[in-house]
């Protein structure tokens, strides 16, 4: 694989990772949907996460953790956890993606950049929500919070758009 072939791959990689320091899961079941039906391919080590089950599983997740950061005290309880679950998120959409390279190029990169990404994401997140809580009483927070929703759904509705050609950067 040349340089020029992981441009877009990595690309899209960091901005998954990027939005799974906001939200673990949707850029996950981003990545499952799109290889779930073929829009791009997950290499043989990561295949299952393109499974019916993994899927279903990370659509849950997903339901789970959007409404848990509506509700004040639990969504910091949710960016506790985070801290440690959205950098291996990251991580593991960083690596997902970037097929058809050297497994271990593939796997350091994917885990360098996709985690620190993450982590940089959300550690900002997490600044902007000590702020919001002390600020308004925690009662900006689900606004806040949806502002968050949208632009990780977008970003995935992008990557989705540049993973079938409709969208080129």
């Amino acid at each position: 694989m040349s340089g020029l072939e992981l441009i877009l791959p990595l690309g899209l990689g960091l901005a998954l990772a990027a939005s799974a320091g906001l939200r673990a899961f949707v850029p996950l079941f981003t990545v499952s949907v799109l290889g779930w039906t073929g829009v791009i391919e997950l290499g043989d080590t990561m295949a299952w996460l393109g499974a019916p089950a993994a899927t279903l599983s990370l659509a849950v997740a997903v339901l789970v953790e959007i409404l848990a950061d509506k509700i004040p005290v639990v969504d910091h309880f949710t960016d506790i956890i985070g801290t440690v679950i959205r950098p291996l998120a990251g991580a593991l959409v960083g690596t997902t993606l970037i097929v058809g390279a050297d497994p271990l190029l593939a796997a350091v990169a994917g885990i360098a950049a996709g985690g620190a990404v993450a982590g940089m994401a959300h550690a900002t997140k997490a600044s902007l929500r000590v702020g919001s809580t002390g600020s308004t009483g925690g009662l900006a927070n689900p606004v806040v919070s949806v502002v968050e929703d949208v632009l990780v759904i977008a970003a995935g509705g992008l990557a989705a758009l540049a993973a079938t050609g409709v969208v080129s950067f």
